[in-house]
């Protein structure tokens, strides 16, 4: 008898599912329970445990992309019943067509590559070292896993769209006292520039639906739904919870929110849902020193807003050259959906609405 190994049905996209390693080798044994084998999604890795005690017996390899109910591999008692269940698979996969196991060209894990103008790459075996000589390395970091999902998701967003970026500078200073106000007030808070943000943008996007929009097939859907995207720092890249509904929620709802999503993602708890279906992202350069930036757009949303450092410079103010406490808003855009003018437009208005204590305070109390 044997028990398959399924990716589970988690909220997740039938694509860019990856297995990033197995628990267990081909042919060792596993208690039911023990976590088998671990997947990844969205920059999410997933520990699946094992259906049932036995051996286990992989029908995938690391770095494979899967999908949803996908068998992975099974347990069973023997590599004979293994091998029996491998062969029904295979007499199954032959009449409908549909491939179960590796092409022929993977069969002694040789994969050949094609670019997109389809002439023959060289032969990569997985797992094989490159011979890199005489050559000085300080470090060699496995290109898969989270570090795979963010280029793989890069790369698909750059080629899919047609972005670009545009950028405005910004007075801070006014919301900088606000926000030292709410610190005095409700220190137990910790009141953010990320927090107000997310706030003053779930306000201003109803005014230019073009902005919180996605293209679905042959159609342009604009939400009515205000889902900020947060971008999260993790030791191995980026991941992007989503505060939902942020314009029906208080100041202080959404810095608790954000707050908890960001813990959960650094401990690598977040469920499916709470990094799906976002409609907008915002970027934000932290505390590093980096004034300004061109982010990336964050499939299948149609903008994302980077913010550079937030510091001191010299800046005109009323006429006179002044200390400011001065950023940088960075908007990438889709222009196949947004033009140059709404989007300039889009970052006008929210530069008026950071600039403007009138328009601010009223958001954010």
């Amino acid at each position: 008898m044997t028990t398959p190994i399924l990716v589970p049905k988690l909220g997740m996209t039938q694509a860019d599912i990856t297995i990033v390693s197995w628990g267990k080798g081909h042919g060792e044994p596993i208690e039911k329970g023990v976590p088998v084998v671990t997947i990844e999604t969205a920059k999410v890795t997933y520990e699946i445990e094992a259906p049932a005690s036995g051996l286990v017996f992989h029908l995938r390899k690391v770095k494979d992309r899967v999908k949803i109910g996908e068998t992975l591999g099974v347990i069973g008692k023997s590599q004979e019943v293994f091998l029996h269940y491998k062969k029904r698979l295979q007499d199954a996969s032959a009449t409908t067509k549909e491939v179960f196991f590796n092409e022929p060209e993977e069969e002694w894990g040789v994969l050949l590559a094609f670019e997109d103008n389809g002439e023959e790459q060289e032969a990569v075996a997985p797992g094989i070292a490159p011979d890199l000589g005489n050559r000085v390395v300080v470090d060699r970091i496995p290109f898969l896993g989270m570090r795979r999902t963010i280029a793989d998701n890069l790369v698909s967003s750059l080629k899919s769209g047609a972005q670009l970026t545009v950028v405005s500078e910004a007075d801070m200073t006014e919301l900088t006292l606000f926000r030292k106000e709410l610190l005095l007030d409700r220190p137990d808070h910790r009141i953010t520039f990320v927090d107000m943000l997310v706030k003053l943008l779930a306000f201003i996007l109803k005014e230019f639906p073009i902005m919180n929009s996605t293209i679905l097939g042959d159609e342009i859907i604009c939400w009515g739904e205000y889902h900020i995207g947060v971008a999260v720092a993790l030791e191995g890249g980026l991941v992007v919870p989503v505060v939902r509904d942020a314009d029906k929620k208080s100041l202080f709802a959404v810095s608790r929110e954000i707050k908890k999503l960001s813990r959960k993602a650094r401990a690598n708890e977040l469920s499916p849902d709470q990094y799906q279906g976002g409609t907008f992202t915002l970027s934000s350069g932290g505390n590093v020193d980096v004034d300004f930036m061109t982010p990336i757009i964050n499939p299948p949303e149609n903008a994302i807003l980077g913010i550079g450092k937030i510091g001191p410079r010299p800046a005109i103010h009323q006429g006179q050259v002044t200390v400011r406490t001065m950023t940088y808003l960075c908007l990438t855009h889709d222009h196949r959906v947004i033009d140059g003018v709404p989007a300039a437009l889009f970052l006008g208005r929210l530069k008026e609405a950071i600039e403007n204590p009138e328009i601010f305070r009223s958001v954010l109390k």
